[in-house]
């Protein structure tokens, strides 16, 4: 463990706390608290929650106590939960609230660099877009939780880079809240692929409307030098005057709005 981690000075304590006192629950869960609510300390939750495991294989008791659980379920909950397990719990502590938000939006900027508001205001619980705007402004871009920008014509967040978590070592913890963003994602490039077909198929039409010219003005340039030919020889010109015509009118009919049957 690097003594350079923001986590060591709680794993410090938690381990000298029970070497000199035979440390309690209470004293156990303050300093969890204490972590979790810290405004420096955004991982190795992990390493608490190992320190932690050990006293409780320490106190492991044959009457099914098990020591210090309220601790290892906050801890769990800070390594790898995300904000809505904590809403649920209906905790009351300000400051471990806006840390998960912030954790959760660096965990669902793993998934997709490009995070809808929508998504964001339903994991966050936040009820405006004003609001989620200052929290991103003001807890994740500034204190370098998430790198990125806001895109308010888009109506999304786009992720540069985030922070860290620890492993999550219980599987699905974070599904939940990644399956939602999946489904967002696959319906972008649902979208993206049908703007995209559209494209090509208008691009299509156009080039084939570009074709259909250039051999209407080919036609009238070969009946205008058939003209000029024929009048320097002394023929008539009424039918190549027609042939000028017909062309005339059938860029004129394409002028009107014609396209190319599919």
């Amino acid at each position: 463990m690097s003594s350079s981690s923001p986590i060591s000075s709680y794993v410090q304590s938690m381990i000298e706390n029970d070497a000199s006192n035979n440390i309690s629950e209470e004293e156990v869960f303050e300093i969890t608290t204490k972590a979790t609510s810290s405004s420096n300390v955004y991982s190795g939750f992990a390493e608490l929650a190992n320190a932690l495991e050990r006293l409780r294989m320490k106190r492991k008791t044959d009457d099914g106590n098990v020591f210090g659980e309220k601790s290892a379920r906050l801890l769990d909950l800070f390594s790898f939960g995300t904000f809505d397990e904590y809403y649920h719990q209906q905790q009351q502590n300000e400051k471990q609230e806006e840390k998960l938000k912030q954790l959760s939006v660096a965990s669902l900027s793993y998934e997709t660099k490009v995070l809808s508001y929508e998504i964001l205001m339903q994991q966050l619980h936040l009820n405006s877009v004003r609001e989620l705007e200052d929290f991103l402004i003001e807890k994740v871009i500034s204190p370098g939780i998430v790198k990125g920008q806001m895109n308010q014509e888009l109506s999304v967040f786009e992720v540069f880079s985030a922070i860290g978590r620890d492993p999550d070592r219980k599987s699905g913890r974070v599904e939940k809240m990644l399956a939602t963003v999946r489904e967002w994602k696959r319906t972008c490039d649902d979208a993206l692929r049908d703007i995209e077909n559209q494209i090509v198929e208008t691009k299509t039409d156009l080039a084939m409307e570009d074709l259909r010219k250039v051999e209407v003005t080919r036609k009238q340039e070969e009946a205008e030098r058939r003209a000029s030919a024929n009048v320097s020889g002394g023929g008539g010109s009424g039918g190549i005057e027609e042939e000028v015509d017909a062309a005339i009118k059938e860029e004129s009919g394409s002028a009107g709005g014609t396209k190319r049957k599919k």
